[in-house]
């Protein structure tokens, strides 16, 4: 899924980037908005600016799948399994109140159930920022592209302090090249600054609503779900299936009595084997404790 969203970022990225500089182009204002100029005057500018694109669009993307567990609200009135069940939800909120469901069924007892769904919302946390880890990695870029654009500018700086003649024509085109060169070393860096800042901003904002929403919809389940339901250990380990019991039980008498039947013929056995004399040395032993 985020092989996916990032190829439908790269496209957006791209329709907009070509909106923004072909279709409507911005006006080059050198001397009215420097952060237009440092948007629309370079390449290394607007490969600056198509990246923070890519980053926007990917963000926007990932937050908008997700947005059925940002209404974690519609689970707050519940108060038992019973209501979880019925309650319509998209996803991803509902594969986890299906997986709680099924941990319901398998938990015996209630230190289990909250170790599993502690463990699931857990995973889910990770498996959640690992799915914004391309933005991450944008953010970190942003930067270093601008200070690669700073590299690149200087370079073009130096480069134009070589005059290839005599006379004010020539001094004017080397000064020209030296300006330009550091047109591109400013703006690069400021426009990456500005554009991490933001992004940065609008990431931290998103991922700081995921995560409330998976703390209150753990707060919800180990202490408001869990406490309210039944395990097999609140019955002293029998089973909720009393006809079961029943038959349990009744098997478990039954080998009782045959064993004392067993064990009553094996007496008698034993008794008619050793005589009159014999049985009475036995049982005056009996009567004295010293069997």
């Amino acid at each position: 899924m985020s092989d996916r969203n990032f190829s439908r970022a790269l496209l957006l990225a791209l329709a907009a980037w070509v909106i923004f500089y072909y279709l409507f182009p911005v006006p080059f204002l050198p001397d009215g908005s420097y952060f237009l100029r440092a948007v629309a005057g370079q390449v290394y500018s607007r490969a600056i600016f198509f990246v923070f694109l890519v980053g926007l669009f990917y963000l926007w993307l990932s937050v908008r799948q997700l947005r059925g567990l940002l209404r974690i609200n519609l689970l707050l009135g519940c108060e038992g399994l019973p209501c979880l069940e019925k309650i319509p939800l998209s996803p991803p909120l509902s594969s986890v109140v299906k997986t709680f469901l099924n941990f319901s069924r398998r938990a015996r007892g209630r230190q289990e159930m909250v170790s599993m769904t502690e463990a699931y919302l857990r995973a889910l946390r990770e498996s959640l920022e690992e799915k914004f880890s391309p933005v991450k990695v944008i953010i970190w870029a942003l930067p270093l592209m601008g200070f690669i654009g700073t590299v690149v500018g200087v370079s073009m700086a130096i480069a134009g302090f070589k005059v290839s003649g005599e006379g004010t024509s020539s001094f004017v085109q080397s000064f020209s090249q030296v300006t330009q060169g550091l047109y591109t070393a400013f703006d690069t860096t400021f426009l990456g600054l500005v554009l991490v800042l933001v992004l940065m901003f609008l990431y931290s904002a998103a991922w700081k609503r995921i995560s409330v929403s998976i703390n209150t919809l753990e707060g919800f389940l180990l202490e408001k779900i869990i406490p309210q339901m039944e395990f097999p250990e609140q019955t002293l380990g029998l089973s909720l299936d009393i006809s079961q019991w029943e038959e349990r039980m009744n098997s478990v008498v039954e080998k009782m009595e045959e064993g004392a039947r067993i064990l009553a013929a094996i007496s008698r056995a034993l008794l008619l084997s050793l005589g009159e004399e014999g049985k009475e040395r036995i049982l005056n032993e009996a009567e004295r404790g010293e069997l």
